[in-house]
């Protein structure tokens, strides 16, 4: 087989890049350590003969920087024969995959959440490569897990599509330029953002970074961009992260704590809700619990708003004690949602399509499908290729099904063809190259090892974004594979953040906190055993919790909350229970044979339905000019004159009803059906009996 190289000349400087960079861990990896002079890498590595001087000079540090990033880290030291420049060499533990030691166990549940993840997350490409490494470059380890009675929605694409051009942005720290819509202001601004992280909330994208406008850390929402993602310069960097930056810091903070807070609230909690307040905001306030089984509950608050919104959702059941001036606040709201019930209604004019503001005419290309896609840097792919074919060069040389490599490394054919070219051209000199790999038909290709190849058998260290991926997926998988404990996903999570080492995260996923894991894990043993579960579950909205027998068959992670799809002896039907709104769970000894009419197809497609797919009744539902804007961002809504709108609620019972539009307080009220009017002025004038004393 010819190994002959044939220099192309139609190849892009960023692929010139890529096979330069190729080309100088090659030879420096070939060295096993030993150090290289600049005359030597000048001279050998591929691209850098025909540079001048300076521009050679340029390159080389260009090409030694964005290796670091990356983690493949060059060091320089004084030259040991004398002479007046450096030499570089390339440590084995710089390059090569440190061992990370993760047991088969780990490694099987690793697997797993890919096996739940891939296809709808949008880090689906750095996640398979990263375990592919991992595995050692044996796909076989990582193929066969099996999907498990478990699916995760994490994110719809619709609003995603700017996505990879902001990740990019943050591993390469380019500052970005986009048009933004702040709806609060009702207005769409040119932003200059340094990008820091990007985090991940009930499926939506948001990106965390410095704001120039503002001069202030600002978190913006993907779906609010409203124009192409563009560098502000052409510089290779432009910002470093700050080094008190931590994306953790974001995470689980509820929507009343997300600046520096301006005053405590103390809320008395009634008993019968006095559990859940502590299992789902015990994390941000001071719990202090009464003799009747209610509690205390201290907040501190940056935005009174959300925090009374919250309040008032859960009606009869909480009262805001202090501050003083934030109680007479809940009772202003409460007279005038009383007087609105009072007021003649709006006429409602002809329904029109809303939601998700449209775009205007020309701002934005129709997109392909899987351009939300993020993909690793193309080193990364490209070294992880090499791996995978040097590996399997038994006798210095292999034939591969091309259907395999693109199904083990998740790329394109396209991909696939691009890769092989840009690989044949890695050199350093004479005959100093990887590998040489020809198409036979759109079949096979053929591939054989060349001098530095063996060099490249082993896997290379992750990448930074591939670490945070690894993270990523365990936390959005959050440990509850049913077919594996939590505790064993934890392990290989505290081992990635070895890897990891001290850099600073760029993903996190920021749901909220569960209730206590005696739940998680009574729900986890039910699905895998086919036992029963007798479950205390309270109906949101209302103060009920009733007792139920079911039948668990799947966990779904959707919006950012967990579900479990079951079949409810009780009610005598297929059930979806909120895992947070599950007070407790006890699983029976009894086993039941699984029923072939439980359908769960659609919710492993598509997550837990909205409301409007079971609810048996509707609402029409005014909103004033003030949250207008925000309803119509999610559903289709009727404009009024006056800046208000009109919306259609689907609901189950009008005690859920009343709960949900107390959060708006005096912001929202039904206009029809009657009894969803009257439950809404009862629950409203119990309340200001309340806030009267």
């Amino acid at each position: 087989m010819s190994s002959k190289k044939v220099r192309e000349e139609d190849l892009s400087k960023d692929t010139d890049k890529l096979v330069r960079r190729l080309s100088l861990v090659a030879l420096l990896l070939s060295r096993r350590g030993q150090p290289v002079s600049v005359a030597q890498i000048r001279g050998r590595v591929e691209g850098y003969p025909t540079m001048t001087e300076e521009a050679f000079k340029r390159r080389f540090y260009e090409d030694r920087t964005e290796l670091a990033g990356l983690g493949i880290q060059i060091t320089s030291e004084a030259d040991a024969q004398g002479g007046a420049g450096e030499t570089y060499r390339l440590p084995a533990n710089a390059y090569y995959l440190p061992a990370v030691e993760l047991s088969g166990e780990e490694l099987t549940a690793l697997a797993t959440c890919l096996a739940v993840l891939e296809g709808r997350f949008a880090y689906s490409q750095p996640l398979r490569l990263a375990l592919l490494s991992l595995a050692q470059g044996r796909p076989e380890l990582i193929a066969d897990a099996e999907v498990p009675p478990l699916t995760v929605v994490p994110e719809t694409a619709a609003p995603a599509t700017v996505l990879p051009k902001l990740q990019a942005a943050i591993a390469e720290r380019k500052t970005v330029r986009f048009a933004y819509y702040a709806i609060s202001r009702d207005q769409k601004l040119e932003r200059t953002v340094d990008p820091y992280g990007l985090q991940l909330v009930a499926g939506e994208w948001y990106l965390i970074g410095w704001c120039h406008l503002r001069r202030a850390e600002r978190t913006f929402r993907l779906s609010r961009i409203r124009s192409r993602v563009t560098h502000a310069t052409r510089a290779p960097h432009d910002f470093d992260t700050p080094k008190g930056f931590n994306i953790g810091a974001y995470r689980d903070r509820p929507p009343w704590q997300l600046a520096k807070p301006v005053g405590t609230a103390r809320i008395r909690v009634a008993p019968e809700m006095a559990w859940w307040v502590e299992a789902r905001w015990g994390h941000c306030g001071a719990i202090e619990r009464l003799e009747d089984g209610g509690i205390f509950y201290g907040t501190p608050y940056a935005d009174a708003r959300p925090l009374l919104g919250w309040l008032l959702g859960l009606a009869d059941a909480a009262e805001l004690l202090e501050p003083a001036e934030l109680r007479e606040q809940v009772a202003g709201q409460l007279r005038s949602l009383d007087r609105l019930l009072d007021a003649e209604p709006p006429q409602a004019p002809p329904l029109t399509p809303a939601g998700r503001a449209a775009p205007a005419a020309g701002r934005r290309r129709r997109r392909p499908a899987n351009d939300w896609r993020v993909e690793v840097d193309r080193f990364t792919r490209l070294a992880t290729l090499t791996t995978y074919l040097l590996q399997s060069c038994a006798g210095d040389e292999a034939l591969f099904e091309v259907a395999t490599i693109r199904a083990d490394l998740g790329v394109s054919a396209e991909e696939l063809r691009a890769d092989v070219r840009l690989l044949n051209l890695v050199n350093f000199g004479g005959d100093g190259t990887l590998l040489y790999a020809e198409y036979k038909g759109r079949t096979k290709l053929a591939v054989s090892c060349e001098l530095a190849g063996p060099a490249f058998a082993r896997p290379a260290r992750l990448s930074p974004l591939q670490a945070d991926t690894l993270l990523l997926a365990i936390e959005l998988v959050g440990g509850q594979l049913p077919s594996a404990s939590g505790a064993v996903l934890a392990g290989a999570a505290a081992k990635l953040r070895g890897v990891r080492e001290s850099a600073t995260s760029t993903l996190v996923s920021s749901d909220l906190l569960l209730p206590a894991d005696d739940v998680l894990d009574a729900v986890n043993a039910a699905i895998v055993q086919r036992r029963l579960l007798d479950i205390d579950y309270w109906t949101e909205g209302t103060e009920r919790i009733g007792r139920r027998t079911v039948e668990p068959y799947l966990l779904v992670h959707s919006r950012g909350e967990w579900y479990y799809v079951c079949w409810c002896r009780t009610a005598g039907g297929r059930r979806v229970f909120r895992v947070a709104t599950t007070k407790s769970a006890r699983l029976l000894d009894e086993c039941f044979e699984p029923r072939a009419d439980v359908e769960l197809e659609l919710y492993r497609r598509e997550g837990i339905p909205a409301s409007g797919s079971y609810a048996p009744r509707t609402a029409t539902i005014w909103y004033s000019p003030a949250v207008h804007r925000w309803i119509a961002e999610r559903q289709p809504v009727r404009p009024l004159a006056d800046g208000s709108c009109l919306a259609e609620q689907p609901y189950v019972d009008e005690r859920w009803l009343t709960h949900h539009l107390l959060r708006f307080a005096d912001q929202a009220r039904p206009v029809a059906p009657p009894e969803a009017v009257a439950d809404l002025r009862a629950t409203v004038r119990r309340l200001l009996i309340v806030y009267g004393r």
